[in-house]
């Protein structure tokens, strides 16, 4: 008899933990999803607010017609890397020819590139960008593209030098988002 008590206790009490468990579940996965959405929603500026490596405000043309997006590459002009990412010329007149705006963000104001490696005359470089900003969206690591939408919603990102099928990849999806 103590034994079958103690057998049906034994049996509550691990439900209840196991109830307890899926309730420690489901507010995490709450939380991660809530942080994703507030992610989404505080990335609902259009572009970075930042300043050029000369210390001035950027400014973008607002009289132009809205952007369909826009794109970040975090980029240096020490990088090797950076230098030998090819694909990324194709990338960079791709995106203007689909009306998305571009900013070279740079890790520090000595990686600011020059005009001959820019490619482009109406991308931004920008040094001086918030922290938050770019522990938002990972950025770590260059080079590393990531598109937007015009609303801020990461569209497509891609750490390290660009291939001929990342460039493809990224191709559908620039232009599936200009047409809307």
């Amino acid at each position: 008899m103590i034994k079958r008590i103690f057998g049906r206790l034994t049996t509550v009490l691990l439900v209840i933990v196991m109830s307890g468990n899926v309730l420690i579940m489901a507010r995490v996965w709450h939380l991660m999803q809530t942080d994703s959405l507030y992610r989404e929603k505080k990335a609902e500026y259009i572009l970075p607010e930042g300043y050029a490596p000369a210390k001035t405000e950027v400014s973008w043309d607002v009289s132009s017609s809205a952007p369909s997006g826009w794109a970040v590459r975090y980029v240096s002009n020490g990088c090797m890397y950076c230098k030998l990412d090819y694909e990324w010329d194709r990338m960079l007149s791709l995106l203007e020819r689909h009306n998305y705006r571009t900013v070279l963000l740079l890790p520090r104001e000595a990686d600011q590139l020059t005009e001959d490696r820019i490619f482009s005359e109406s991308a931004k470089q920008m040094a001086y960008v918030k922290m938050d900003w770019i522990k938002q969206f990972r950025l770590s690591s260059t080079p590393t593209v990531v598109i937007f939408d015009n609303k801020g919603r990461v569209l497509w990102q891609r750490r390290g030098m660009l291939k001929d099928v990342d460039y493809e990849a990224a191709e559908k999806i620039i232009i599936k988002n200009a047409k809307r």
